[in-house]
């Protein structure tokens, strides 16, 4: 993998159904070229599967993060374990037996029930629980039965044609491409991609804690533009006010130090590194929904 496939990745992370042609401007490449990037990523199965749900924003649901270490044997049989709940959507595990594990809750009633079952189920006896922080925004209208409709085909084939879109749920291409841009606009749904962190070079999380007064939004800014050739994705939380969890690619273990040693000279209060080894998707009670569409 190289800073390409990297880009490629974080702008289908954000964005799957993206055309070759689309990420061929973005990166300076010709449409082949993209093509064969991706046909790779896919061999090597850092690309698993491109997925489309209903959003956090559609749902009016809670995107929670819990992490911690674990005393369990077997992080294998921890992860299958914490699979099986109807919330949990990953699984990543680093060195030290940490472990990283995002989830959908349809409401924060729902909180306190499952923070307990992962940290029992995890063995993990001092879990940090993260709110993650998704902006508000209001929608002009929920989604539409044919937009359910539309997202079911694409649940596990996100970058399926408009005219194989309008072939399985049975409207026009105008009508399917109308509502694919509406939801987009109104970020009703989510169009990612599951990947594997771990099968791509030094995929490392690190813990950047703010010390007190930092403003959030300015660190933000600055972490993404200046480190943004090696960043996947950056995360911060409502309930936690002062830390970033800030998800970097490196090429090799000079480039994962030497990220490490500039984010020691930026004034955090305190970065603590993590490093992949290994990541489990799971399907949750989303997919379940489209599933009864």
């Amino acid at each position: 993998m190289d800073e390409i496939d990297l880009l490629i990745l974080r702008k289908l992370l954000n964005n799957s159904r993206l055309t070759y042609r689309e990420l061929a401007e973005m990166s300076n490449m010709s449409v082949s070229a993209i093509h064969k990037r991706i046909k790779k990523l896919e061999d090597d199965e850092i690309i698993t599967a491109y997925v489309a749900q209903p959003s956090i924003v559609a749902l009016k649901c809670l995107f929670v993060l819990i992490f911690g270490t674990s005393d369990a044997k077997s992080m294998d049989a921890v992860s299958r374990e914490l699979g099986q709940h109807e919330s949990i959507r990953f699984v990543g595990i680093t060195g030290g037996k940490f472990l990283y594990i995002t989830a959908y809750l349809r409401d924060i009633s729902q909180l306190q029930d499952y923070s307990t079952y992962v940290s029992r189920t995890a063995h993990i006896s001092d879990p940090t629980i993260g709110i993650i922080n998704v902006p508000y925004i209001t929608t002009p209208e929920p989604l539409s039965s044919i937009d359910f409709k539309i997202l079911k085909t694409l649940n596990r084939d996100a970058r399926k044609s408009i005219t194989d879109i309008a072939d399985d749920v049975g409207l026009s291409a105008k009508t399917v491409r109308k509502r694919l841009d509406r939801m987009s606009e109104n970020k009703l749904a989510s169009f990612s991609i599951q990947w594997m962190p771990h099968k791509t070079s030094f995929v490392m999380v690190f813990h950047l804690i703010l010390k007190e007064g930092t403003d959030m939004n300015s660190s933000l800014k600055h972490i993404n533009e200046k480190y943004s050739q090696n960043i996947a994705y950056c995360l911060n939380y409502s309930n936690i006010p002062n830390l970033i969890t800030l998800h970097t690619w490196a090429k090799s273990t000079q480039d994962a130090q030497r990220i490490q040693e500039e984010l020691h000279t930026e004034g955090f209060k305190d970065v603590i590194p993590h490093i992949f080894i290994d990541a489990k998707w799971y399907d949750c009670w989303v997919d379940q929904l489209l599933r009864t569409k």
